[in-house]
C-alpha cells in the first residue's frame, strides 16, 4: 500500500486527508479511479489547488517504468478486491486496518521505511513528493507550462520547489562562460 501512495503521491502530491473520520462524499474513495486502456483518471473532490471545491481530474498515465501510477495504482486495487476490501465507496488508501489511510499514519511510516533504507528521514516530510516531482521534472528539461500543469500549480511558485544540484549550477556557468 505504501509503494503505491508513494507513487501516485510523486505524481498527483496532495491527496492524504488530515480527518480522522472518513466521509466518502469529500475523501478519496475508490470510485473516484477510473481506469481506460493507457490511462487511469483520479478525481480529487477537492485540493488545496481547488478553493471553489469543484474538483478535478488528473491523468496517470501507463508509464514504462518503476514508477508508473497506472500499474501501481490497478495492481493494488487489484489485491484489495481479492483481500474483500474494494467496495466503490471505500477509502482509496488504506491501513492495516483497513480504515482511511490518515497524513500523519502515512508519514509516520515513510519516515521509518526511509530510516530503514538508510536516508535521514528528519529531511523529509510530505510535501517532499511535490518537490521532488517539480525538482525531476526541470531536471528532465520538462517544459515550464507543463511543470505548472502537473503540478496544478496556477502561478511562478512552482519555482520555489524545484532544487537545484550544485553539479547543474556549475554546468550551467560552464555554459555560459563557453558562450
Amino acid at each position: 500500500m505504501l509503494e503505491t501512495v508513494c507513487i501516485v503521491a510523486f505524481h498527483v502530491s496532495e491527496f492524504i486527508d488530515n480527518a480522522s473520520n472518513f466521509d466518502s462524499e469529500f475523501n478519496l474513495c475508490v470510485s473516484d479511479v477510473t481506469f481506460y486502456e493507457d490511462f487511469a483518471i483520479l478525481h480529487l473532490k477537492q485540493s488545496k489547488t481547488d478553493p471553489f471545491r469543484k474538483g478535478i481530474d488528473i491523468q496517470l498515465h501507463r508509464l514504462n517504468n518503476i514508477l508508473c501510477p497506472y500499474t501501481t495504482l490497478k495492481n493494488y486495487l487489484q489485491i484489495r478486491s481479492v483481500k474483500g476490501k474494494c467496495e466503490l465507496s471505500d477509502p482509496l488508501f488504506i491501513n492495516e486496518k483497513c480504515s482511511a489511510l490518515e497524513r500523519k499514519y502515512f508519514i509516520t511510516n515513510l519516515k521509518f521505511l526511509l530510516e530503514a533504507c538508510g536516508y535521514q528521514a528528519e529531511l523529509y516530510k510530505g510535501h517532499s513528493f511535490r518537490i521532488g516531482a517539480a525538482t525531476s521534472a526541470g531536471k528532465a528539461n520538462v517544459e515550464d507550462h507543463l511543470i505548472k500543469s502537473l503540478g496544478r500549480w496556477s502561478s511562478d511558485s512552482y519555482c520555489r520547489y524545484i532544487r537545484t544540484d550544485k553539479y547543474s549550477i556549475t554546468n550551467a556557468q560552464q555554459q555560459i562562460c563557453n558562450s
